[in-house]
């Protein structure tokens, strides 16, 4: 038996640069062993509350300052760009409303029981381009709603004829109902959630809109670029991609 070989050349790989790792002073290190960036926005942070050993990116935006607590779990991770904001509604309009779930089917006709095959898999280039031009149009337009409960209980008002207090005063009362997310949950970039809760182990993908009332049960995955309508609910171990 004759074995042949050949002396080849060493195969080269093109120089790849590594990404740099964060400074750990670019962190502050909380109590319960949560990492959460100098770079991060936590407005009210007495109503926000994290269980420990998460971890919070540059960017990442958490509303606190709605007067509802945001709860966060353990084994966290908030990446690059991602906005926490609780629910608000009006104290005259009940939240079971029937004519307000009216109104969010008609505009988001997107039920639970949706599964991904109801989505074509099929985008061609230019529908993708007008898909991702009006998932930029959706997230823009809805960090702009984005504003505190108006609570017309506060005195000083009355001292105040500014027009903008008057407008102000015109709104009806609204409250900001509390925001939880389970453990071992992870949200991407850029992902706005205004949701009632979200369950543990889940995982949201970059790009997501979830809209307030919304809730994802345990053990999902929320693909990137979906739009979860008002008032759904996604069930435990599901899979949700999309745009209703």
């Amino acid at each position: 038996v004759v074995i042949m070989t050949t002396k080849t050349a060493p195969m080269t790989l093109p120089p790849t640069t590594a990404p740099q790792p964060e400074p750990p002073s670019s962190y502050i290190r909380t109590t319960t062993q949560s990492y959460i960036s100098r770079a991060a926005h936590i407005l009210g942070p007495d109503r926000v509350h994290a269980k420990g050993k998460s971890v919070i990116r540059p960017s990442v935006r958490i509303h606190g300052d709605y007067g509802a607590v945001v709860s966060i779990g353990r084994y966290c991770h908030l990446d690059e760009g991602v906005v926490i904001a609780p629910t608000v509604v009006d104290l005259e309009v009940a939240v079971d409303d029937d004519e307000t779930k009216k109104n969010a089917r008609e505009n988001f006709p997107m039920s639970a029981s949706s599964s991904s095959s109801g989505f074509s898999t099929g985008f061609s280039n230019h529908r993708r381009r007008n898909r991702d031009a009006m998932m930029k149009q959706m997230r823009d337009r809805f960090l702009a709603d984005l504003s505190p409960p108006n609570n017309n209980d506060n005195d000083n008002d009355k001292d105040n004829d500014n027009d903008n207090d008057a407008a102000k005063r015109t709104k009806p009362r609204q409250k900001a109902l509390p925001l939880s997310i389970g453990s071992h949950t992870r949200i991407c970039r850029n992902t706005v959630v205004r949701s009632l809760s979200i369950g543990s182990n889940v995982y949201v993908g970059s790009d997501c809109l979830l809209h307030p009332r919304s809730v994802v049960k345990d053990c999902c995955v929320i693909e990137d670029g979906t739009v979860i309508p008002p008032d759904m609910v996604v069930p435990p171990f599901s899979r949700v991609r999309g745009v209703p």
